[in-house]
Formats: structure tokens, sequence, C-alpha cells
């Protein structure tokens, strides 16, 4: 029987086949120390990142977001001579609307947005066709409304939640506290337009710029240099200015050579006497400083401002923009020209019979006068004198003497543009008279009147020369350690004296002067009214040798001047005064408004306020 007990075999482990489960403990133990290494080192980083550099990349993380923004650098104050304050800077508050919101509900809204702000019922109606004219693809952008809302009104709106819709955006404007008053010196300002951008690439749309006046002169002093700063995608200013921006420079302060006060008695006096045209220059005689100047009619540059429309042609400054005519108010100059060409010229004296015979016209005097010279024909104002002389010397020698003083050039004035006027030479004519040069032209230059054409500035520097020794000086509007740029005309003492010297007598014969003043009064219009046919006189109905001819027919608008400086016996100041668009007998207002100034002045100086 076979043995059924096999002995059983050994069995022995297999070293060289590892256990799969020991395996994969091990490969998740080193993975887990692996991950555990790694989350460490982030978290290390984290912290390297968020707390030891975390300011750092905050800032640039954000400044990767931002753009930058022009600062608007504020504007210089402008000061009278006295440190009062002319022109300021102000915050201007606009409103504005989104249109799609409004033509949602216009029946409803537009009354609404009328009464917070004040509109009339035009300004409605307009309102309403600006809403229907704005473009579909641009009705979701702001559309200004109302430009400087009122204090008053803008607490309003902003209390009231339901005109949250209404919305106020500030802006810099400029606040002038004297209104009218010497508005046409000062000047205003408005926004840039395309045409300044094209000339100025520094300009941007929005900039504000000085348009007329000193406001335009000292435009770059006063505006100063513009800074910038970074802006973020929330609007918020990222510091107060960027590492790597720049603060605005603000404009320089300008002081004036003006006094407001008798900038106030100039206008006064315009007002009293009923003068709504015309200007006005005070000016001293021996720096060029202009105490006050003045253009009528006069506007509010606060208005312009704030887009509100002013009169037309107020803004004209007359002072600079307005040549004409000087009437007799020349004729000292001419004086002068005699004398510079033979000094025994003053001693000749001519017959006066209210007219001078020239070819076969007549040139008319005031009235008659009877025998003149130099002496007589300045104080008692007679032309014939002054026509003999003229023709002695020809046009060139009597322009000559006038262009030497000043006229018929631009003064030099800092406030912007200004007129030449015309004081034309016998080559004038010839290149721009039809026909000939004629012997009247010098005869009408002699006595101010045809196409000789002078500004109220002019005039005011050439009588400042006349009273100072015959230095012309460019006249001041701006205070400056500087002085003035002058020349000396050549002229002889003993002439200036005997002119200025009849120039006290004339002023002495003057009604309504007050004021210890040496000056003379004018009358012109635009045309030469003087010229009458010899035909006339030698009629039958002619009137009598001794009786001047009869006047020819007036323009309905003339000029009336005055011209002259004071004291009299030691000058400080000259003054000129243009008054237009009544009557020949415009020069005696001319005469009062310069002795109202004047006294006011003096009357300033006793009180010690100049």
């Amino acid at each position: 029987m076979p043995d059924d007990t096999a002995p059983i075999p050994d069995v022995h482990e297999a070293t060289s086949a590892p256990d799969a489960h020991t395996h994969l403990g091990r490969r998740v133990r080193g993975m887990s120390w692996f991950v555990g290494a790694a989350l460490l080192g982030l978290a290390a980083r984290g912290v390297h990142l968020q707390i030891v550099h975390g300011a750092e990349h905050a800032a640039r993380l954000e400044a990767a977001s931002v753009k930058r923004v022009r600062l608007a650098p504020s504007r210089g104050v402008i000061r009278d001579a006295r440190g009062r304050v002319v022109a300021e800077d102000r915050v201007a508050v606009d409103a504005y609307v989104v249109p799609d919101r409004m033509l949602a509900r216009p029946e409803e809204k537009v009354p609404r947005l009328a009464a917070a702000l004040g509109l009339s019922d035009d300004e409605q109606s307009r309102l309403r066709q600006k809403l229907d004219a704005v473009p579909a693809a641009k009705r979701d952008q702001l559309l200004l409304v109302r430009r400087d809302v009122h204090p008053e009104r803008l607490q309003a709106i902003r209390d009231d939640r339901a005109l949250s819709w209404i919305k106020l955006v500030e802006r810099a404007g400029r606040r002038y506290p004297f209104g009218p008053l010497g508005a046409h010196a000062i000047g205003y300002m408005n926004e840039v337009s395309p045409a300044d951008i094209a000339k100025d690439p520094g300009k941007l749309p929005g900039d504000r710029v000085g348009r007329t006046g000193v406001e335009r002169a000292r435009d770059r002093t006063l505006r100063g240099s513009p800074g910038h700063a970074f802006v973020a995608a929330s609007r918020r200013i990222v510091g107060p200015v960027a590492p790597t921006g720049e603060a605005p420079r603000a404009g320089h302060d300008v002081t004036l050579t003006l006094d407001m006060d008798l900038e106030r008695a100039l206008d006064e006096s315009f007002t009293r006497h009923e003068q709504r045209k015309g200007a006005a220059v005070l000016i001293d005689v021996h720096t060029g400083r202009v105490l006050a100047i003045t253009s009528r009619p006069a506007f509010d540059p606060n208005l312009l401002d704030r887009g509100v429309a002013v009169p037309a042609g107020s803004e004209l400054n007359r002072a600079l923009l307005e040549s004409e005519p000087p009437g007799s108010t020349i004729k000292p100059f001419t004086a002068l020209a005699a004398l510079a060409s033979d000094r025994a010229a003053a001693e000749h004296s001519v017959e006066c019979k209210g007219y001078y015979p020239l070819g076969l016209r007549l040139f008319r005097c005031t009235h008659t006068h009877g025998r003149v010279d130099l002496d007589h024909a300045l104080v008692e104002n007679c032309s014939v004198w002054l026509y003999d002389q003229a023709a002695r010397l020809g046009l060139d020698a009597i322009v000559g003497e006038a262009r030497r003083f000043g006229l018929g050039a631009p003064t030099g004035i800092e406030m912007g543009r200004e007129l030449a006027g015309l004081v034309p030479s016998r080559a004038w004519f010839e290149r721009a008279d039809p026909g000939p040069f004629r012997a009247g032209h010098s005869l009408n230059a002699a006595i101010g009147i045809g196409v000789v054409r002078v500004t109220p500035i002019q005039l005011a520097v050439a009588y400042a020369a006349l009273a100072n020794g015959g230095t012309v000086r460019t006249p001041q509007i701006v205070v400056s350690d500087v002085p003035a740029p002058a020349r000396q005309v050549d002229v002889e003492a003993a002439d200036l004296a005997r002119v200025r010297a009849a120039l006290r007598a004339r002023a002495s014969e003057l009604r309504g002067l007050q004021a210890n003043v040496a000056g003379t009064l004018g009358a012109s219009d635009s045309r030469e009214l003087f010229l009458m046919p010899t035909a006339y006189i030698e009629a039958e109905d002619a009137p009598p040798d001794d009786e001047p001819p009869a006047r020819p027919i007036r323009m309905p608008e003339t000029n009336g001047w005055f011209a002259g400086f004071a004291p009299a016996d030691a000058p400080e100041v000259a003054i000129v005064v243009l008054v237009q668009g009544r009557s020949f007998a415009d020069h005696r207002v001319a005469t009062a408004i310069a002795d109202d100034t004047l006294r006011a002045y003096f009357a300033g100086k006793e009180r010690g306020s100049r």
C-alpha cells in the first residue's frame, strides 16, 4: 500500500520581489514630504511678498491700472496800485445732464431742471431743442445745461436726492470784484479754441486763456505751469502726486499801475454827463504809468466768465482800438514844427477872416480872429495861422513832428492789440489816394482832420512828452522795477515852454475847468468837412469878409476831445478824453470829464492816498 503521507516541502520567502503595499506607502510618504515642502515654500514666499514687500507690490499693481492726468495750476492774482484785488481765481460749478435720462420723461424732468437752475422759458425751449438734436450715439454723454450755477441753487440741488440726475462739475473760474471798472484794461478769460491749440500744442481742450487786456498780455506769467498725477480706474488719485508726477506751479501775481479810485471817478463822470461812447486815459508824465484808463460802453467780465453774452461793441477798448481825427488837439505839434523850421515863424502874423483861401478852395476857421501869431493861434484856437504854416512847410514837416511825439504808431502798452492810427506823409497820399497829392492835405493835417487818425493812448503819451520836456515813454500798465522804455525828442526847451504857456492860457479860457490845467479841446468827424468852393464866397449872397462862411452839413456822429496836463506849472499827469456820437459841442463834455478826473486825482493826493 502506497505511502500517502508525503513530506511537505519547505517554502522559502522570495527577497527579489518587493511587497507592493510597502512600496506604495513609501511613495505616498515621499510625495507628502514634497508637497509639504512646496506648500511651506509657497507660504514663505507669500509671507515675503505680502508682509515684507506687500506695499511695494500693491503699488505696482495699482500703477498698472492708472493713467496720467494733467493738474491745472492756479492763476495769478491781479491787483491795482494800492494792492486791491481786481482779478482772482474762484471755483465755479456747472450743471450737466445725461440726455438719455432726460428724454425718457422730458415733460417731467425739463420743468424740474428749469426750476432747480432758474432757467427762463426761452432757455427751456432751447434746452429741449438741444436734447432733441443730440445724436443717438451720444445720448449717454453729459450735456452742459448751465454754467456757473448760483451757490444758493447749488445747495438746494445737493440737498434734494430726487435731483441726483443733475450732475454738478467743478471747474476753475475767475472773479473780478470791481466788475466793469477798468475791465478793458484788466481783460477777461475764456476757453481755448481749436485755433489756439494749433498755435500752442501745450494748450489742451478745457484750458482757459486771457483774451483781452492784461489777462491776455501777461497770460504766460499769470497762468503758471501745469503738473500731472495718476488716476486709478476708480478715479482715485494715487497719492497727492505720484513719485513720478509733478505738482503744478502757480502763476505769478501781477500788480497794475491803475488806481481803482480814479477808475471810479472816470466812470462816474461819464455816467453823470450821460456819455455812453468814448474813452479816457490818465498817465503819469514822468514814469509813463497809466493811472486810469476807461472805455465806454463798458462790460462786466464776470458775465463773460459765466458764459453770459455782453452787449455788442462793449468789449472794444476804445482807448487803444479807436482811432479818430484829433482835431485841434494836434495843433501844438504843428506849432512846434513851425518853430523847428523857423524860430521867427512864431512872430509872423496873418489875418484871419474866418477862412483860408488855397487855390479854388477855402479852408474855414472857427470864427474871425483878426491878426494872429503863434500864441494867439493856440490860445484862441485859430486855424488860419496853422493853415498858413502848413502851406509854407509842407505836409512832411507837419506830420514829421507829430510822429516824433508818438502819433501814428502803436505805443507798446501791454494790453494786447493796439491800433497804429495814421499820420500820413506825402508819399502815403501818392500811393493811397486816387489822383495826385493836393496841398489841401497839408492844411487838413495841420489841424488834425481829414485822414489823420490817432488813438486816445497815443495822444496821452504825446501830451505827457509835451509836459515832461520831450521824453516819449512807453506807457506802463503793469508795475515793474524796470523803467519804461523812453526816447528823447530833439526839440528846443524854449519852444516847448512857449507851447506849454499857450496851452495854459488856452485852458484858462475854457469853461468847466477848475483844476490848474494846461490843455486844449478838439472837435472832428471822419470826413474832410472843411473844404468849400471859392464860388460860394464870390456869389452875390456871400457873407462879408469879416464873417466866416456857412458850415457844411455835419455828420450825425462827431468826436469831442480834451487833451492836457496838470498842474500847468509843474506837470504830474497828462489826461486825454474822447467822447463820441452827439455833436461838435461834445468837447465841452470831454472838458468836464477831464476836470472831474483831475480834481479826483488831486483830492486823493491831498488825502495821502497816492
